[in-house]
């Protein structure tokens, strides 16, 4: 096969694969009543600690519209609490509540059993590998987008 019809090839097997990943774990994600936005804030809060809020909507790729609403539905879930930052005042903090903290921790466990049973088929070399070129395919899309690696 040509290099052009192996390009073709593995962008079709990386979309479908893409896909049914997705909807795996959207699927795990909606068993606990989150959206995904709301999951990435708490898994972030809980892996990294208190965050601004303007470094959560960046990391989760939202906009900060969209951040606030998501902040919203937590807050009144009572999973996080806002404040205001002692040192620069106009900077608003988000934490993880009591229980947000114990909420995340009882399902984040069977979240990761999830991307287990996902990616149970590659060896510990595989995943390595494949986290690797994924990494350098995604460098050069951005790249070739105008964006600086």
């Amino acid at each position: 096969m040509s290099y052009d019809k192996e390009y073709l090839k593995l962008t079709t097997v990386l979309f479908r694969a893409m896909q049914n990943v997705e909807a795996v774990i959207k699927n795990d994600i909606s068993s606990y009543q989150l959206n995904t936005s709301e999951f990435g804030v708490l898994e972030l809060l809980y892996n990294r600690g208190k965050q601004p809020i303007q470094s959560i909507a960046s990391k989760l790729l939202m906009a900060n519209s969209s951040m606030t609403y998501v902040i919203d539905k937590l807050e009144n879930k009572k999973m996080i609490s806002r404040t205001t930052d002692e040192v620069d005042r106009r900077i608003t903090m988000i934490d993880l509540t009591k229980e947000g903290h114990q909420f995340f921790s009882s399902i984040f466990p069977n979240h990761v059993n999830t991307l287990s049973q996902i990616y149970q088929s590659l060896s510990q070399e595989e995943l390595a590998n494949l986290i690797d070129s994924l990494k350098k395919v995604g460098y050069q899309a951005m790249y070739l987008n105008g964006e600086k690696k």
